[in-house]
């Protein structure tokens, strides 16, 4: 029993000593201040005020460059090829032979025609030796005059049957020339049809031809654009494979659309260049006078949970995200349609992760 009262005793003693030290230590913890928080000093950021601009109103359409001089090559006689001269993407001057065609039944007729004409000559020989003969003895009175105006009408039938063969020598003479076909133009072979040994017919054509001059842009216009364009008016024109646009003049425009695309032919005409020929594809871009309209920079543009926007600075200086739609891009900006309007104030180049609210302390302020 001692020895638990002993133990008790120190207990108590051990409590009395830490109660009074306790009570220190509260006093003291009320002397220490709590931390401030830090200071909002923000982030410096450019800083820009949107206007609205006025730039040329243009309304842009696809088209392929075509020749204004594509010639069809067809022969105008039957016979069988004897010879294609040329292949497809070959050069031609005007005069060049481009197909020859075998002339042999031509050549027998036109030696049947000259037999022929040979024969009638003959007869119209012996036709003038007897009206010649007759009128002497119709003037000795010793034949009746029937017998002259018959011998008179042999002779008239005679000449006739001269020109009838003189027709057909000549009519055989040009159906050979036309065994020779060559190029009326300086062009280039882009098709050829036919071959060696096929047997033509007049009108079947043998190749297609286009001339490197007078070529054009072929476009498609939307009809509720056809009003707004004006025959002659110069138009830009940009072709793939060409690095400088041409200027191009708009020089006609087919009436006639079609029912199913509503869309209009225009012909644009084009100059001469370097690298330019049929097929290319190209761009009609055709000024259709100023616009004004709302753009942002495109360094302004932020993408966030999907959505493309810029952070506009608020009233208190803080930035706020903004989604906004756009329409026409160009390499430096971009047009904005919703989202935003002319005298607000947006980060020019914004960081993606840029907390929502945080203060912005302008760098640049200048209207865009």
């Amino acid at each position: 029993m001692r020895r638990v009262q002993i133990g008790t005793l120190a207990g108590w003693r051990r409590l009395y000593l830490l109660v009074p030290l306790g009570m220190a230590l509260a006093g003291c913890s009320g002397d220490i201040p709590a931390p401030a928080p830090a200071p909002d000093t923000g982030v410096r950021a450019p800083v820009i005020a949107i206007a609205t601009t006025t730039q040329p109103r243009e309304y842009a359409v696809a088209g392929n460059v075509v020749s204004d001089r594509r010639i069809e090559i067809a022969s105008k006689i039957s016979g069988y090829i004897q010879r294609i001269a040329v292949a497809e993407g070959d050069h031609v001057a005007a005069g060049d032979l481009l197909v020859q065609i075998d002339d042999s039944q031509i050549a027998a007729a036109i030696t049947q025609a000259r037999a022929a004409l040979d024969t009638a000559r003959s007869a119209l020989a012996d036709a003038d030796g007897d009206l010649a003969r007759y009128e002497a003895l119709l003037a000795q009175d010793s034949i009746p005059a029937a017998q002259v105006r018959k011998a008179r009408l042999q002779r008239d039938a005679a000449i006739g049957q001269v020109r009838a063969a003189r027709a057909a020598l000549e009519q055989a003479s040009a159906q050979q020339q036309y065994t020779r076909i060559t190029s009326p133009v300086d062009a280039v072979v882009i098709a050829r049809q036919r071959r060696g040994g096929d047997l033509v017919a007049p009108g079947l054509p043998l190749l297609t031809l286009e001339s490197p001059k007078g070529l054009l842009l072929e476009a498609w216009v939307a009809e509720e654009w056809l009003g707004a364009l004006t025959p002659g008016a110069p138009v830009r024109v940009t072709i793939d494979g060409i690095a400088a646009p041409l200027s191009g003049r708009l020089t006609r425009i087919v009436p006639s659309g079609d029912p199913v695309s509503r869309r209009f032919a225009v012909k644009i005409a084009l100059p001469e260049a370097s690298g330019l020929a049929p097929g290319l594809f190209g761009r009609a871009h055709f000024n259709l006078g100023d616009e004004t309209l709302l753009a942002v920079p495109r360094t302004a543009l932020v993408e966030r949970g999907g959505l493309t926007g810029v952070f506009v600075v608020d009233a208190e200086q803080r930035a706020r995200f903004r989604w906004l739609r756009t329409r026409r891009e160009w390499p430096d900006r971009i047009e904005v349609t919703a989202g935003i309007a002319p005298g607000e104030r947006i980060i020019a180049r914004a960081a993606p992760r840029l907390p929502e609210g945080t203060r912005i302390n302008a760098e640049d302020a200048r209207s865009e």
